[in-house]
């Protein structure tokens, strides 16, 4: 059989030669090979020895992203490299779908938090997995993940971070579904059955419990104090986010701040003629569903959604990042000295208030999107203890 002229393919670290493989054998994109360095786990630190191989697909390559594998010594990653290289030359690219064993949880977060395909990881979770990794339980080896592993984790945060249990059990609930679907979509092999029991110690011991039931509301003077703040804020053009009317259109809608800075309040489901809003898709407990909201805004809401840049139909009237929100109204809380009080407060307060405006529970319901008006009834008439139930007006 006669062969064709040897082709050069480039990596970043070398320049090899191969010889064109059978036609059973998988080309990539315009013959290219996908990317293989070798890289320090960690570049700062002198005395560390851990060194990674990383191989990075290319444009046009039928399989997307990126793969590493982690050794003890720059010896071993040397010679998987030089492996790795000849195994893609002979078309073989069975590495990028193979399940990667003997990793660290530390290595585990850092695939999940550099991946193209968790590029929208909320800041929040990836600031949590980040803390996650210096801890104890980034050493601990994946695949052998134990319940005193996830133990000693409720543990630390409770005595060297100072969570409170509900935070921690909020806290294990978000990593352990992260590491579920790394499992799945990254294929790393996490050994995640040690969650349950250490789940139950921890509870028995306190460092996990349910979340109470808020009853914080804001007083008048919180609510003045908060709105003279972000007045003086939005006169700043460094804030880009125009908190002050997003927490008095928070105050007037009861919306989630999820849906006020999403698509689900767009442009295109205000109507100025009928001064109704629809939120689309709200959140519900039944995953088939879906829950669409429309209501008459009050005259306040109006003003606030007309001083808005008009945007598309399909944009949202708040084109901002929820995260950013959260993150503008910690500051705010910090600055004035206001303790324990949450954004989604507002949301709560808000329904108080058409409560306390004689609103039956069906209307108020077509304000918040409950469809179980039990449920709106047990957790806003708390507030009311002597007042009777208005389920049936």
């Amino acid at each position: 059989m006669k062969l064709k002229k040897k082709i050069p393919f480039t990596f970043r670290v070398q320049t090899i030669k191969f010889t064109p493989t059978p036609k059973r054998h998988l080309f990539f994109g315009d013959g290219l090979m996908p990317s293989v360095v070798i890289e320090k786990t960690s570049p700062q630190n002198p005395n560390c020895t851990k060194t990674s191989v990383r191989a990075r697909s290319n444009t046009g390559d039928p399989l997307k992203g990126q793969k590493k594998r982690t050794f003890k010594n720059p010896a071993q990653a040397e010679a998987f490299k030089k492996k790795l290289v000849a195994q893609f030359a002979k078309g073989d690219f069975s590495f990028f779908s193979q399940t990667q064993k003997h990793l660290s949880m530390s290595d585990v977060i850092n695939a999940c938090i550099s991946s193209p395909r968790f590029i929208g990881l909320k800041a929040e979770r990836a600031s949590l997995l980040k803390r996650v990794a210096l801890t104890s339980f980034g050493a601990a080896p994946a695949d052998q993940l134990k319940a005193h592993h996830w133990f000693n984790l409720a543990e630390h945060m409770h005595d060297k971070w100072g969570n409170q249990p509900q935070t921690i059990a909020h806290n294990m609930s978000v990593l352990r579904s992260t590491l579920q679907d790394c499992n799945t979509i990254l294929q790393l092999e996490i050994e995640l059955d040690g969650n349950a029991a250490a789940t139950k110690t921890a509870r028995r011991r306190g460092y996990i419990s349910r979340s109470a039931e808020r009853t914080r509301r804001p007083s008048e003077d919180e609510l003045n104090s908060i709105t003279l703040e972000l007045k003086k804020q939005s006169l700043n053009s460094r804030h880009k986010v125009p908190m002050l009317d997003i927490f008095e259109f928070a105050q007037e809608t009861a919306a989630r701040r999820g849906e006020i800075c999403s698509e689900k309040i767009c442009w295109g489901n205000w109507n100025a003629e009928n001064r109704t809003l629809t939120i689309s898709n709200r959140k519900t407990p039944y995953k088939d569903k879906k829950i669409h909201s429309t209501f008459e805004l009050s005259p306040k809401a109006i003003e606030i959604i007309e001083r808005q840049p008009r945007g598309k139909d399909s944009d949202p009237i708040f084109p901002y990042k929820a995260d950013s929100v959260s993150a503008a109204w910690q500051r705010t809380m910090k600055k004035l000295e206001i303790e324990d009080l949450h954004f989604h407060d507002l949301r709560a307060e808000a329904l108080c208030r058409l409560y306390e405006a004689n609103w039956s529970l069906p209307a108020i319901s077509k304000v918040s999107g409950h469809r179980d008006l039990n449920i709106l009834n047990n957790i806003y008439l708390r507030f009311y203890p002597t007042q009777p139930c208005r389920l049936a007006a």
